[in-house]
This record gives C-alpha cells, sequence and structure tokens, in this order.
C-alpha cells in the first residue's frame, strides 16, 4: 500500500477500524469494488509442502500412550502433615 490513508483497509486492522467508526462498511464496499481485476495476470506456482505432510504423518506417533511415571521414594516412609511432630 503506497497510500497511508488505505492502511486502515488493510484487513489486518480493518476490524479494529470498522469498530471504532474511523470507516463504514460503505467505504470498505467502494474500495473493494473499486480494485482492479487481476485475474488474468497471475501465474500459478505448484509448491509442495513436504513438512505439512511429514507433520500429518506423525500426528499418531504423538499420541502414543506412555504408562505412569513410578511414584518417587524420598527415603522418609512416615506420612508428614507438615505439622509440630513434638
Amino acid at each position: 500500500m503506497r497510500d497511508p490513508d488505505m492502511f486502515k483497509y488493510d484487513v489486518r486492522v480493518r476490524e479494529r477500524m470498522l469498530r471504532a467508526g474511523r470507516i463504514t462498511t460503505e467505504d470498505v464496499s467502494r474500495i473493494l469494488e473499486a480494485l482492479p481485476d487481476l485475474e488474468t495476470a497471475v501465474e500459478s506456482v505448484p509448491l509442495n509442502q513436504p513438512a505439512l505432510d511429514a507433520a500429518a504423518a506423525s500426528v499418531s506417533t504423538l499420541r502414543q500412550s506412555y504408562p505412569p511415571a513410578p511414584p518417587s521414594d524420598d527415603g522418609d516412609d512416615e506420612e508428614s502433615d507438615g505439622g509440630d511432630t513434638t
């Protein structure tokens, strides 16, 4: 966006600007309708994302169940409630 005034229509801040009353839905519609249709000027680029495929395949290994940890033995066989034992 070269025009600083157009920043308020950026999708990342648009909802905030609408709530604050700095722009209206009519303003947004007007700006969107004025944009040129560039569909014929784009070039599709196929992009493989092996990391996403590997992540989906490894979900089952992440959900393995492990046995509970054994209780720790601190060497003190007496139960203590934290009170005075005198």
